[in-house]
C-alpha cells in the first residue's frame, strides 16, 4: 500500500521569466532556478524552472490513499486553475508525483476530487510508485 508521497508542480521556460509565470498563475513558487546557472552536478541550466513543491507526507488516519502531498499541492495551486493555458508557448507545465509503497504492489487511488483538480489546472501528471521489495524469503528456499 502507498504509505507516503511528495509532489511538485513545475513550469519550465526558455524565454518567459519566473516573475511572469508568477504573475500569470497568481501563485508564489517555493523555488526558482534560472537558466544559465549551474546545477549541483556542474551543468549549466538550459531553461528557467519555476516550482511549487510539497515535501514527503505520510498517510494520516483520515487518508490512507498516499496522496496527501498531491492533495496539498493542488490546494496551493487552486488560484492557478484555468490559468495554465495562459502561459506563453515556451512554457511547459506539469505535475510530478512520487509515491512510496511498503510492498511490491504499489496500488493507489486517485479520488475524483483530485482528478478534477488536476483537470482544472489543465496539466499532465507524471507519477512514479516506488516499491519496497520487503522481506520476501520465497526465493531463498527455491
Amino acid at each position: 500500500m502507498i504509505q507516503s508521497g511528495m509532489a511538485t508542480f513545475s513550469v519550465q521556460s526558455t524565454e518567459t521569466s519566473p516573475e511572469q509565470i508568477t504573475t500569470v498563475l497568481g501563485v508564489e513558487p517555493t523555488r526558482v532556478d534560472l537558466m544559465g546557472t549551474k546545477t549541483r552536478s556542474g551543468r549549466v541550466r538550459q531553461v528557467n524552472q519555476w516550482m511549487v513543491h510539497v515535501d514527503e507526507l505520510a498517510n494520516s488516519a483520515a487518508d490512507q490513499t498516499g496522496t496527501g502531498a498531491l492533495r496539498q499541492l493542488l490546494v496551493l495551486l487552486r488560484p492557478a486553475a484555468g490559468k495554465v493555458h495562459q502561459l506563453p508557448e515556451d512554457c511547459c507545465a506539469r505535475i510530478w508525483w512520487s509515491a512510496y509503497s511498503d510492498s511490491t504492489q504499489g496500488g493507489f487511488v486517485l479520488l475524483a476530487d483530485i482528478s478534477k483538480a488536476i483537470a482544472d489546472l489543465g496539466v499532465d501528471m507524471f507519477a512514479t510508485a516506488y516499491l519496497d521489495e520487503g522481506n520476501d524469503t520465497r526465493s531463498e528456499h527455491t
